[in-house]
């Protein structure tokens, strides 16, 4: 098996599990939405919905570095 494989496959699992939550638990996601995070049901819509986006390693820490950055000035 290949990366972009195991890459796809996890995609598709992550895709599974948001779709799950929001077609089997919507009222408890719903409780959750409205009393801890007001963009819970938003989110799991947008990653069960939307492809995800590749980028390389490098990519991934520059990203991480500069969040980093900001929160800490």
């Amino acid at each position: 098996m290949v990366v972009q494989d195991d890459m796809n496959c996890a995609e598709d699992y992550v895709r599974f599990l948001c779709q799950w939550l929001l077609d089997h638990c919507l009222s408890d996601m719903e409780f959750m939405n409205a009393m801890f995070d007001k963009t819970a049901l938003s989110r799991l819509r947008m990653v069960a919905s939307t492809p995800f986006i590749r980028i390389t390693y490098t990519e991934a820490i520059d990203i991480l570095s500069k969040v980093r950055n900001a929160v800490h000035t």
